[in-house]
């Protein structure tokens, strides 16, 4: 079972009072009880509550852009299914006798999966320059374009994989700090840091071919075949636009647990984004119509004592060969780059 919490009905609520004052004073409260968590799918009752047993003319329950109106009922059930994850702000709009009281709450709906455990298994081993502060990281056709980071040593470069040698690189301006990189047709999208910078080069010679703001830090980038999806940091992914970099929509992502935060370096595979988590060596595998995270990877073990050194950090860099289903992981200055076979254990 997904589910990880229900109660005997199938009906979730949540300790939930919020009180309000109309001209006449306090009139209504809007009330529930829950023991456990709220998931998405889960329903919530409300109940409108009066001192004096009166009963709405009319309650309008307002969340995510989706509207409920309950005609003369002290009752009310807000389904989750629909909505998207994460906080929300529930607006209670109570009618008595031509008058309105409004009433402001908060839920959080938490995923309703609990991640899978991927497992994997090394292919293959390769150089990589352990000079690399890696960022970005993507494959096309036996070589990777690559991202790497830091002031002053942040760069754009093409790599051979089996040799790890770079073939071309250009450099980043002293003040940036170079992050997440994607590839759409012949055009490389490359992140920065703090400077809400997204620099465009031609792929074939690095030429840039211009500059796009950006609200947010940038820190991982993919590409879905319709929006260019960036991770800040946070647990959100914003959908951006390719042709003039404006922000479509975002998706909270979550777990059965709570917010996922300090999503890193993405990488769009079959429907799914992958992410690095950032400070850790774990990938999640999430889906980004609803933000749920499905999967988990942990790749704790992956680089062995032998290249470990005090200059090495954190897993980052996830690539996707297409051909063979493979993915290329490195890390921050790792000189070891490894393609793997992801899979599900049987039970």
């Amino acid at each position: 079972m997904n589910r990880i919490f229900r109660n005997i009905f199938g009906v979730v609520s949540i300790l939930f009072v919020v009180v309000s004052c109309s001209d006449e004073g306090r009139q209504f409260s809007v009330s529930s009880s829950l023991q456990g968590m709220l998931y998405s799918g889960d329903s919530v009752v409300f109940d409108v509550v009066s001192k004096r047993s009166k009963t709405p003319d009319s309650v309008v329950v307002e969340v995510d852009g989706k509207r409920l109106v309950y005609e003369h009922s002290n009752r009310c059930v807000l389904s989750t299914e629909g909505l998207t994850l994460g906080d929300k702000t529930v607006a209670f709009l109570v009618y008595y006798k031509g008058k309105k009281e409004k009433n402001l709450r908060s839920l959080r709906i938490l995923s309703d999966i609990v991640p899978a455990q991927l497992q994997y298994e090394v292919v293959a081993s390769y150089p990589h320059d352990n000079k690399a502060y890696t960022q970005g990281l993507q494959y096309e056709n036996g070589k990777f374009y690559e991202s790497d980071g830091l002031y002053g040593e942040s760069t754009l470069r093409f790599v051979d994989v089996k040799t790890g040698k770079t073939e071309r690189k250009s450099d980043v301006e002293e003040r940036y700090f170079a992050e997440g990189l994607t590839l759409v047709g012949d055009t490389l999208y490359q992140l920065t840091w703090r400077e809400q910078t997204v620099f465009l080069y031609d792929k074939h010679t690095f030429q840039r071919l211009g500059m796009k703001p950006i609200a947010t830090e940038g820190w991982g980038m993919c590409f879905d075949g319709t929006y260019i999806i960036v991770s800040d940091g946070t647990e959100y992914l914003y959908f951006y636009e390719p042709q003039d970099f404006t922000l479509h929509h975002k998706v909270s992502v979550f777990d059965n647990l709570g917010a996922v935060s300090r999503l890193n370096e993405l990488e769009f595979v079959q429907g799914f984004v992958y992410a690095n988590i950032y400070t850790t060596d774990k990938i999640v595998k999430i889906n980004p119509k609803n933000g749920k995270v499905a999967a988990e990877i942990d790749f704790t073990n992956l680089l062995s004592d032998q290249y470990r050194t005090e200059n090495i950090d954190v897993l980052n860099g996830i690539a996707w060969n297409q051909d063979s289903d493979h993915f290329y992981v490195t890390g921050k200055l790792w000189p070891r780059l490894f393609e793997v076979r992801l899979f599900y254990k049987e039970k």
